[in-house]
This record gives C-alpha cells, structure tokens and sequence, in this order.
C-alpha cells in the first residue's frame, strides 16, 4: 500500500512560513536565512499567491541582474504552485514535483494550508521505508 502525506509530516507540523508580496527579496532572504528554510508561500491576506524560493532568487535576481533591496517578492514568485491534499500519495507527490521542475510542494487538508514538503522531505520518507523494507527482509531471512 502507498504511502500517504499526512504519515510523513513532522509531529509537530513544522508551520508554513509567510510573506507578503510587497517585501523586498532581501527582507524574503533574511526569512529564510532566520528560518532555515528553502522557500516561503506569499499570499496577500487570504489570497495564495505562490511561492519564493531560494532557486527563484537565485535564477531572478543573479541572472536578471535585479538589486534585491528594491525588488518586490510579487517580481520574482513562481504563480503556479501545486497543492496536493493530506490524503495523496508520496508517489503521487513525487511525480508532481518532477513534471513541475519545482522542488517544494503544498499540502491541504479541508481546504486549509498545513504543510509546505520538499523534495528533501519526500526523500527522507521514501529512505526511511526501504530502510524500514530491508530490516523486516533481514529478520525474515534469519528466522528461516
């Protein structure tokens, strides 16, 4: 049987961490420095509007050359965020993240924003379970 979202996020759930689109991209740097955290979802009060990331930084302001002082969060965010809900698959949000090219994804439950998962995460998840595979194959073998 598949593996479900919900069973591989952290108890207890790591909070989304948000940014308002008018931050400047230092502001949105410092964040995720402070956080140790790899992107942050922007929203304008309730409205979700994507999704910073350090690859956005990175491929905005270094090869546009922009300052990162003067330049909005709402200029470089990436719009299209994929949301996936609690009860989908780690298969399912694997194969999100690799047609997508986008590292981190969203998780919902009742409508609500609970998770931001990366890929790192969904990693994690799949390594512990072939770890998890390979012991009951080992203590199998050595009981017959």
């Amino acid at each position: 049987m598949s593996q479900l979202l919900h069973s591989i996020l952290p108890q207890p759930r790591r909070p989304i961490v948000y940014i308002h689109p008018d931050v400047s991209v230092a502001q949105c740097v410092e964040l995720m420095i402070q956080d140790n955290i790899g992107a942050l979802v922007v929203t304008d009060d309730e409205n979700l509007l994507g999704m910073v990331s350090e690859r956005d930084i990175v491929r905005s302001l270094v090869h546009k050359g922009l300052a990162p002082q003067s330049t909005k969060v709402s200029d470089i965010l990436h719009a299209n965020v994929s949301v996936l809900q609690i009860t989908d698959t780690v298969e399912k949000a694997m194969e999100v993240i690799t047609m997508t090219k986008r590292r981190h994804i969203l998780v919902a439950e009742e409508g609500q924003l609970v998770a931001l998962v990366s890929i790192g995460d969904l990693l994690f998840s799949l390594l512990e379970d072939k770890a998890r595979v390979i012991e009951e194959l080992q203590n199998y073998i050595h009981t017959y």
